[in-house]
């Protein structure tokens, strides 16, 4: 009898722990990105499937908002490995906006000067319109002026490994940093 009232009692605790205790809330799918048509200025394989994915925009010229954002990410990086996940299970994806500039050589300054050497952290570049039409798969909005100067939005974005864009966080700007804790946790939402 002691017997049956112990697995009983084991049963209802274990349906009380799983639907009282909270539950991390699913990231929602708010678009797709529909092909990875840039190319690794390392010319490494682009097989993005399998992976969650941070995905940012920058131009090397940027005075402010894209160095600060690398900062930021490089902190990212460490932050993923001290919680103990490896290069292996996540990427970070930066595609310059301006890569009649930013040839495969200034990127690998830029990379040299924010000490990246991480293989997960990826650098993409196209022509002009691979680009542009690549930054309308997450209605990522940029225009290049007369003189070459770059504006563009201030979005990153979390993709998940079916290639569904799954969160957008917001890059860094004047005081504010990118919220480190809270791109980490979507990652990790999407690796478990």
């Amino acid at each position: 009898m002691k017997v049956i009232i112990g697995i009983g009692l084991f049963v209802l605790g274990s349906f009380a722990f799983y639907f009282i205790w909270p539950h991390t809330p699913q990231l929602p799918k708010i678009g797709a990105v529909q092909e990875w048509t840039l190319t690794e200025v390392n010319g490494k394989d682009l097989s993005m499937q399998g992976k969650p994915k941070l995905v940012t925009f920058f131009y090397t010229n940027c005075p402010d908002i894209c160095p600060m954002t690398m900062w930021d990410l490089t902190t990212l990086q460490q932050l993923m490995q001290e919680e103990g996940y490896t290069d292996d299970q996540f990427l970070l994806v930066s595609v310059t906006l301006d890569p009649e500039y930013d040839t495969v050589e200034r990127i690998e300054q830029y990379k040299e000067v924010f000490a990246i050497t991480s293989p997960n952290w990826l650098f993409l570049r196209g022509t002009e319109e691979e680009t542009l039409n690549f930054a309308r798969n997450f209605n990522f909005f940029y225009d290049k002026d007369a003189d070459g100067f770059v504006t563009h939005a201030t979005t990153m974005y979390i993709v998940d490994a079916d290639d569904q864009i799954r969160a957008h966080h917001i890059m860094a700007m004047g005081n504010k940093q990118v919220n480190i804790q809270e791109v980490a946790d979507h990652l990790q939402q999407l690796i478990r």
